[in-house]
């Protein structure tokens, strides 16, 4: 059990009803100890529990994931957790990047900025389209139900696309070659790597560097109105995210046997 886990797992206690606290801890401490032995992934069991406690803080929430877990054998994909974990992750992901068009448009006109105004600027807009979706894209491949070398190795290509992408205009010299593309192609194979996807997925990496071609020679700027043309520098970014979930569609990961299960792995009496 990782540091992550532990702290995901009390932050789900800490948010759940004060009676329940006891037992759910014990609970999905050893739910979460005991992952590997039924193939699934810590780390997707421990936000699982997040997310339920979060958004389930009813007595009266009954978990379905124990009556899973006890059915006749079935080929099925282990449903680890009530909330579906990656859906919740790449839904952070996506609303980070379309309110960094409404960060611009609230930005101070150019020559206009105070020096802390630029950097509160540089600082919203690197969270909003690298840091923020970075973490949660990251942590959404760390919890697919996928080999744990997959998973890590896609969650660290992400996240070295997430930094890269941030320092990218730091480090690097002035020039007209593209640069920025290199992150955005990163961080989509990173993700086609952590979902295992058929190779054939592979082509929908021409997508985020489609619309970054059309974005870097300004085509897709003169078609909407100028008001609303700050939301355009997230586009790359949002394609990525589309082609990752088409290529999720047609993950190669086998599914697994559910057998019978003598004890529900949810706390079912909250």
């Amino acid at each position: 059990m990782s540091a992550l886990d532990r702290v995901l797992v009390g932050a789900a206690v800490a948010v759940s009803p004060a009676a329940h606290r006891a037992a759910r801890r014990e609970q999905w401490l050893a739910d979460v100890r005991d992952a590997h032995e039924l193939d699934l992934s810590p780390t997707a069991l421990a936000f699982g529990a997040f997310t339920t406690a979060l958004f389930h803080r009813r007595a009266g929430h009954r978990s379905t994931w124990g009556d899973t877990m006890t059915a006749l054998p079935t080929p099925v994909r282990s449903a680890p957790h009530t909330i579906r974990t990656v859906p919740v992750l790449v839904a952070l992901a996506v609303v980070s990047l379309l309110v960094e068009g409404a960060w611009l448009i609230l930005q101070p006109n150019y020559g206009y900025e105070s020096a802390s105004d630029r950097v509160l600027g540089i600082t919203g807009t690197w969270s909003l389209v690298f840091f923020v979706p970075g973490a949660a894209i990251a942590l959404a491949a760390l919890t697919l139900r996928t080999g744990a070398r997959r998973r890590r190795l896609g969650a660290s290509m992400i996240v070295a696309a997430a930094v890269g992408g941030a320092l990218q205009p730091i480090l690097t010299p002035p020039t007209s070659l593209p640069i920025a593309l290199v992150p955005v192609v990163l961080a989509l194979a990173g993700w086609l790597v952590a979902a295992r996807a058929a190779r054939w997925t592979w082509v929908l990496l021409v997508l985020p560097v489609a619309v970054f071609a059309l974005q870097w020679a300004g085509v897709l700027y003169p078609l909407v109105p100028v008001r609303w043309s700050p939301f355009l520098v997230t586009l790359p970014h949002l394609a990525i995210v589309l082609a990752g979930a088409v290529a999720s569609r047609f993950s190669t990961d086998a599914p697994a046997v559910v057998g019978a299960h003598g004890e529900a792995l949810v706390d079912k009496t909250v």
